[in-house]
Formats: structure tokens, sequence, C-alpha cells
């Protein structure tokens, strides 16, 4: 286990690459500040002429969004810095926080933009959490399936040619298309949804292959064919998610504290809709020894917030913290007993990270920012 020598994050996390012990996120972070972004800004207005007044009066973009920070950036640039008129297209949750709807209404109220939202099958979702989190250790599969396929598939619907994204993730943190482009043809490629052979999900006969259609993406071709032009923003304009979170909040995007101060974090303003999902987040623990704590330490740190040694005690404490909010809605709604899902949670943690002590409680064998300590 090696940790980057800038920010907080180890080698464990899938597709990340080290270079002279610094890891891409930083690398690439870096690269934003020799980044020619007039010329990109002017390239992104070349691709929005293309598409402005396609539909006459009708829509001439889609953005796909959640509600968060990163949603209201870009609604912001696309809507107000370019004048585009977008439909926002959106994946509704099983457990809302209240903060997270407002959020999402805010997005329409403030930008003035009509929005379609899918809200997902309640019993698919049940079932598929629970399935998901015993198999993969992923519980939100199917709604991160929804997540990347209901986008592609409404805006071809509609007709709307231009299909607006975020962050490029495989790009930031490395993955099989871990280059630099504009095209989000390839993004639900990115790993964020475990490719799975179906016989898994359908052969206790809970569920059947129509129940989860849903979830399947346009191929590329059928893209291709419906003249779909899928972009990422962070290509155009240089991407800082705390200064997403600023531009946000000055355009009524609320925080969580208000409503819930989350364990195992540092803020209280990076997926803030809905708690259940976190527990996909906090799965990176066991796995790979870091998650929200570690990635917002990072982001921090390259932005020059925080030093690399200020944030290691933060770190420390809160990476391990899984909230308690998000056991109770996780069983809740699965209907899984705190037993049992704690058994399910001792399958995912690595040995090689962790060692099990007395009464199941399991320990990190490494220290964060250093590495693998001897026993």
């Amino acid at each position: 286990m090696e940790y980057c020598k800038k920010c907080l994050m180890p080698n464990t996390r899938p597709g990340i690459v080290f270079e002279n012990g610094v890891c891409s996120a930083c690398i690439n972070f870096e690269k934003q500040r020799v980044t020619g972004w007039d010329a990109r800004w002017t390239e992104l207005e070349g691709v929005c002429n293309q598409h402005r007044g396609s539909n006459g009066n009708g829509y001439d973009c889609a953005i796909a969004v959640s509600g968060g920070k990163d949603s209201h950036f870009q609604v912001y640039v696309m809507k107000e810095l370019l004048g585009m008129n977008p439909i926002l297209l959106s994946v509704g949750n099983i457990d809302w926080t209240e903060t997270g709807r407002k959020n999402v209404e805010n997005l329409s109220e403030t930008f003035s933009c009509d929005m379609i939202a899918m809200n997902p099958n309640r019993h698919v979702a049940r079932i598929m959490s629970r399935k998901a989190f015993e198999y993969l250790g992923s519980p939100t599969w199917y709604a991160d399936a929804l997540i990347y396929a209901y986008p592609y598939r409404m805006a071809i619907n509609l007709g709307v040619k231009l299909l607006i994204y975020g962050e490029n993730v495989n790009y930031t943190y490395g993955g099989e298309h871990n280059y630099e482009t504009p095209s989000a043809m390839l993004q639900p490629l990115n790993d964020v949804v475990k490719p799975v052979e179906w016989k898994v999900w359908l052969s206790d006969g809970q569920l059947t292959e129509k129940d989860l259609n849903s979830t399947l993406q346009p191929t590329v071709k059928a893209c291709e064919a419906a003249g779909l032009e899928p972009i990422y923003l962070s290509y155009y304009v240089p991407w800082d998610s705390h200064h997403n979170y600023l531009v946000a909040k000055r355009r009524g995007f609320r925080h969580l504290s208000h409503e819930h101060v989350r364990e195992g974090t540092l803020e209280q303003f990076n997926s803030i809709d809905s708690l259940g999902y976190l527990l996909n987040q906090y799965l990176k623990y066991p796995k790979f020894g870091h998650t929200s704590a570690t990635e917002m330490a990072s982001r921090w740190i390259r932005t020059g917030l925080e030093t690399r040694e200020e944030m290691i005690p933060y770190v420390e404490k809160r990476d391990p913290n899984l909230d308690q909010g998000i056991v109770d809605n996780f069983c809740g709604f699965t209907h899984m007993s705190v037993r049992d899902f704690w058994s399910t949670m001792d399958k995912w943690y690595n040995p090689a990270l962790f060692r099990q002590g007395r009464d199941g409680i399991w320990h990190p064998r490494f220290k964060v920012g250093v590495g693998l300590i001897p026993e």
C-alpha cells in the first residue's frame, strides 16, 4: 500500500496510476494550470452553437443531474453562461433527504428549467440492494445502472442531441479509458456499474429480465445512429468540486448540516441527497482502505485549501466511521437484520489491509499517509 506524496490517495484505489510517487488525480489536476481554457471555452461555444435552437423553441440540450453541487454548476454554465435551453434528466432516490429534495426543486426554480425524473422501481430496488450488497459489495448497483442508462435513453427519445455530464472520473482517477476526451460516449464503461451476468440477479426467481430492462444503456451504435453527442463539461472548464460548491451555494444550493451531520465525512455538501446511497461509498474502506474523508481531503489538498499533514488526523478519525443513519436506512429498506448486515460486511474486508481481532472487530494494518505498518 503506497500513498501519493502530494495528497492522501492510496494506490489501492482501482484504476489509479502513480508516477514517481504522485497519483494520477494530482497529476491531472496540475495539468489544469497549463490547459488552454480560453480555447476550450471557445470550442464549447462552438458545440453549443451547433445545437442551439435545433428544436425551435424546444430543448436544445439535456443535462444529467442529481441535484447536487456539480449539477448546479453544470446548469449554471449551460443555461446562464451559454444561454442554452436544457431539459434536466434525473433519477430519483429511494430515501431522499429533505435537503436533497429541496436542492432538486431549486435547480428547476433558480434556473427556470423543465425536469424529467425517473423514480426507481422500489420493489426491484429493495431486492437488488440486498443482492448487490451480498454478491458484489456494491449495494447501489441498480441505482447506478439507472443513473448511467436513463439520461442517454431519454435524450434519444426526446430527440435531443447534446447531452451534458460533469466530470470524467476515468480521466481524473484512472481506469480503462483514462485519457482526456470531451466525449462521454463511453462513460458507462468506467467501472462504476460492475459488469455482471444477469443470471446472478435472476437465479432465485425474484426478478425477471423485464424488471432490469431499464438498467440497459443504449449501445454506442444506437447512440451514434440517433446523433447523440454526450460530452464532459470538465473537458471545457476547470473542474474543482469545492469551487462548484461555492458557485452552487450562491444559487440556492443547501448543505446537509441543518438536517443531518454525517459521521464519516469531512463535509456536509457532497452526495447529500440520500443517506442509504452512501453505503456503496463506505464499502471502499474495507475493500481499499479509503473512502469519503480520504477523497475530500485529497481534493482540498490539491486545491491548496489544506495541507497533507493537517488532513491526516481527520482522515484517520472519519474514514473508519460508518454513519448510523446509513445502516438504519439500508436495513430498514431491505428488511435485513443488523446482525446479517455486519456479517455481510465482514466478507468485504481485505485481509491484506485489515486484521480481525477479538470479538470480530476489524483493525487497519496501515497508517494513513504512510502505508502498511509492521505487526
